[in-house]
């Protein structure tokens, strides 16, 4: 080989190397050890006007800087996963009724509200999430959580998104997948701590909800045992905050989370960061 072929090649598996060094740096797990407040659009969507758990709505963070989605899945009856909050489809699309009633194929054909958009399948969103370069927090309503992970998994997105579960129970069923991902538990006291250390086998992709109303020992405590902590000002603090971002300021410093979950995305990230 001559020198010329030899240094070309050298200078390419490098970029490679930086290549991957860099991707690995964008791990969801990564930026959280980082120094600063990260911020998801709750139900992805960054302000209430736009329609929740969409591609519109992906679209519209996209648009206006924010990278972070929370979004919330459900199953049909023929196990086809779905972007939807609600067990029912009154509240935001046009159809009726339980959607664990309903097959796919109807689903398909059923529109948001507001929108001339269909409800997002999962795997159509995480396909779009994947090539925007978007991180997901996922709020799994009612479907299993090894269907879930499997997609997520296909879509190339286990380093890039955050699995909430409320109760041991639903811990467990996140920690006995073969996936490695980062899994949130909410913490609603000290003993609880413990309780999840000992259940996850990775400590490392353990991370922690702590109600926003909570008492600030459970913030300290988490930091201390070096656990990212998540949180929302979903509510009073959110409707204070955009009239006043004083209060959003207060709120985090006086907690210093790694993650706060809001329905004024935009706003919140301005006055944190």
């Amino acid at each position: 080989m001559s020198k010329s072929k030899l240094f070309l090649w050298v200078a390419f598996m490098y970029m490679l190397f930086l290549n991957h060094a860099f991707l690995q740096a964008q791990s969801l797990r990564k930026l959280l050890e980082e120094e600063k407040t990260l911020v998801f659009a709750h139900r992805g969507a960054v302000n209430p006007d736009i329609p929740e758990n969409s591609l519109l709505g992906l679209q519209q963070a996209l648009n206006e800087g924010i990278d972070m989605l929370e979004i919330d899945i459900m199953e049909s009856q023929d196990g086809v996963l779905y972007l939807l909050h609600d067990r029912t489809l009154d509240r935001t699309t046009l159809g009726t009724g339980n959607i664990a009633e309903w097959k796919s194929k109807d689903l398909d054909r059923v529109g948001l509200k507001e929108t001339e958009e269909y409800l997002p399948r999962f795997e159509n969103f995480l396909k779009e999430a994947s090539q925007q370069e978007l991180y997901l927090m996922l709020d799994v309503k009612n479907a299993p959580l090894h269907k879930v992970m499997e997609a997520v998994e296909v879509a190339g997105m286990l380093d890039r998104i955050v699995l909430l579960t409320f109760s041991l129970a639903r811990a467990q069923e996140a920690f006995d997948l073969s996936q490695r991902f980062l899994v949130s538990v909410l913490i609603n006291e000290e003993e609880e701590f413990d309780e999840y250390l000992c259940k996850t086998t990775d400590p490392y992709h353990l991370a922690v909800y702590v109600n926003k109303d909570a008492n600030l020992s459970l913030y300290i405590q988490a930091q201390e045992l070096g656990l990212p902590v998540i949180t929302d000002v979903m509510g009073a603090i959110d409707k204070r905050g955009i009239e006043d971002p004083f209060i959003y300021k207060e709120f985090v410093q006086k907690r210093n989370p790694n993650v706060v979950v809001s329905d004024y995305p935009i706003i919140l990230k301005q006055v944190i960061n």
